[in-house]
């Protein structure tokens, strides 16, 4: 495997909130941990709000919503909770699965369910830019994706699945985990 050495200024300060959320959700028994793609494209923008909608309305009892950027720059909370999660789920924009190989790169042991997000919705628009996206649009596709994580990776009670990389087909007959 080839490898980016990379340096990251580190800090003394840390944002409050950030762990204070960190401390109310570092419960017993943990809860899963979502973490997502935080890219500049309408994938990237359509898995940042499918996370935050399995996290903050979908699934809030079980589950917490990771600050990549907390997480991957600081040894904090954000970390922790990713660190002590029986199971991390990262939604990924596309095939290039930024944040789950940003965090395996502070956390060499993390094996977390990583989704796919744009293979479980269909789109003609394949522009960059998500002012190239009608908001209803990316609002709609980020829903199908929450949806189907958290029918397929939370509420699912096939032990076969869980803490595994592995889910089944959804319904427009496109695997949502980028399995290797």
């Amino acid at each position: 495997m080839n490898y980016e050495t990379i340096k990251i200024e580190k800090m003394k300060k840390s944002c409050p909130a950030c762990e204070d959320y960190a401390q109310k959700h570092s419960t017993d028994p943990p809860k899963i941990a979502v973490m997502a793609c935080e890219g500049a494209c309408a994938k990237g923008e359509v898995a940042r709000i499918a996370a935050n909608l399995i996290a903050h309305k979908l699934a809030r009892e079980n589950t917490v919503r990771i600050c990549l950027g907390g997480a991957f720059t600081k040894d904090m909370g954000q970390r922790n909770l990713v660190r002590r999660a029986d199971k991390v789920i990262a939604v990924e924009g596309c095939f290039i699965s930024c944040s789950s190989r940003m965090m395996k790169g502070v956390l060499p042991g993390l094996f977390p369910v990583i989704i796919q997000a744009d293979m479980l919705y269909d789109t003609d628009n394949d522009e960059f830019g998500i002012d190239e996206f009608p908001e209803e649009e990316l609002k709609e596709h980020a829903r199908e994706v929450a949806e189907t994580v958290v029918r397929e990776h939370i509420n699912n009670e096939n032990p076969e699945k869980s803490g595994s990389n592995v889910c089944s087909q959804s319904g427009n007959n496109n695997s949502c985990c980028a399995c290797k």
